[in-house]
């Protein structure tokens, strides 16, 4: 422990000085630690709200699906993406709703704010970046694997322009709040580790995509992931990730198709 005197106030008989004490956190062998690193040793308990949006957050798409509940516009292909789209429209207002309302935090807490330049430039930069990693990659698996092209993607494909862009719109924004923003904030909370958030919510986000895409889908899945991720960690900024995520949904689904 220390002591230090701030100057709090400069007048005519000279400057007043309060008495600040400098805390140092002792670490079990009895050394010093910076603020930075009890930061990250820091630990928070897991409250029932962060629970619940925990479970919204990683699972509340594939259990959406389990129970049905939207079946009634899966009149056809189009019907099928679109509710989809609007489950996850709905749960991304729940957590929203959750975070202000019921744990009583702001939405920075969760990595929605506006970006700065750089955060804008390495969001763009690790899309365009990613997307041909992820297309190399899933050539040579192609040719080595001898894999077909995901019927997920034939069906995108097939879509209505206006019903593409809103199904690859949605996954922009709400992919990115649900796997990453939301799921990576509360998890490095709970652990004091950011890596701990960003393994388990790619790995979850991977196993929630891998019955849709199948295995020629879930190799370029896996780099956009990693990609997707690391761009989050970096920046913890949602709007970069989704940077990230819009110039590969764009390569991916409207510019590559164009040269096929």
């Amino acid at each position: 422990m220390s002591t230090d005197y701030i100057p709090v106030n400069a007048g005519r008989n000279g400057p007043t000085y309060i008495c600040h004490i400098l805390q140092s956190h002792p670490t079990e062998g009895g050394s010093k630690m910076g603020p930075d690193k009890a930061r990250r040793e820091s630990r928070a308990s897991l409250s029932f709200p962060v629970f619940v949006g925990l479970i919204l957050s990683l699972f509340g798409t594939p259990l959406l699906g389990r129970l049905g509940l939207l079946r009634w516009v899966e009149v056809s292909a189009a019907g099928s993406f679109l509710a989809t789209s609007l489950a996850s429209w709905l749960l991304v207002g729940t957590i929203l709703v959750l975070v202000v309302y019921w744990e009583r935090r702001q939405l920075p807490s969760i990595g929605l704010r506006v970006p700065d330049r750089k955060e804008v430039a390495v969001g763009l930069g690790a899309g365009l970046g990613g997307a041909v990693l992820g297309l190399l990659v899933t050539g040579v698996a192609v040719v080595t694997l001898n894999l077909e092209q995901p019927e997920t993607l034939s069906a995108i494909g097939q879509l209505s322009l206006p019903v593409q862009i809103a199904v690859v719109g949605t996954a922009v924004v709400t992919e990115e709040i649900l796997w990453r923003g939301y799921p990576i904030e509360r998890l490095t909370e709970l652990t004091g580790s950011v890596w701990v958030g960003a393994v388990v919510s790619g790995f979850v986000f991977l196993a929630v995509h891998f019955p849709s895409w199948g295995l020629v889908g879930a190799i370029p899945q896996a780099v956009f992931t990693v990609v997707l991720v690391g761009v989050y960690v970096w920046s913890r900024n949602i709007v970069a990730s989704m940077l990230t995520h819009g110039i590969i949904n764009l390569i991916m689904i409207f510019v590559l198709p164009a040269f096929l």
